[in-house]
């Protein structure tokens, strides 16, 4: 046998010890665990991914709007490590994952240089920033090839997300 099947016997059931309460599969508690498990690791893995584009920006003083194809990467990866079905559900969570982490990431880079000059943090920033502001500067520091990262990035996140 594999080592999850010795040390983790509540992922199946057929071999389950009775030390740990057994879900039996399709049960709702497997269910919901299962969607507990894919949200935090799609959740963690986002906020990572974020957390290492704003890192970028601040070290190199740009936008890092390059990153954008490696956020859709991720994401892709994070959904089929998650064992989400393959199919037009999985490309389009691919890409409304993507676009929620495009967003946030301008978000939080629009609020960088806003964040030095004040002595915050950015999300303290970002949090204080409204939503018509941020898209202005959104609008106004993005260049047309910032544009096409993330449209690249939304495009291959529903390629490798299929």
């Amino acid at each position: 046998g594999s080592l999850l099947r010795l040390y983790m016997p509540s992922f199946y059931p057929r071999r389950c010890t009775g030390r740990l309460p057994c879900a039996e599969p399709g049960s709702i508690r497997s269910t919901t665990l299962r969607v507990i498990f894919v949200a935090a690791l799609l959740a963690l893995g986002t906020c990572a991914a974020i957390g290492a584009w704003l890192v970028a920006a601040a070290v190199s003083d740009s936008r890092a709007d390059w990153l954008a194809p490696l956020v859709a990467i991720d994401v892709a990866a994070l959904l089929r490590f998650a064992r989400v079905a393959p199919g037009p559900t999985r490309a389009m969570l691919a890409v409304a994952i993507a676009t929620a982490a495009l967003v946030i990431a301008n978000w939080l880079v629009i609020s960088l240089p806003m964040a030095e000059a004040m002595g915050m943090f950015p999300l303290d920033v970002a949090s204080r920033t409204g939503p018509d502001f941020g898209w202005m500067l959104i609008r106004l520091g993005n260049t047309p090839m910032d544009w096409l990262w993330m449209a690249m990035a939304l495009a291959l996140a529903a390629w490798l997300g299929r």
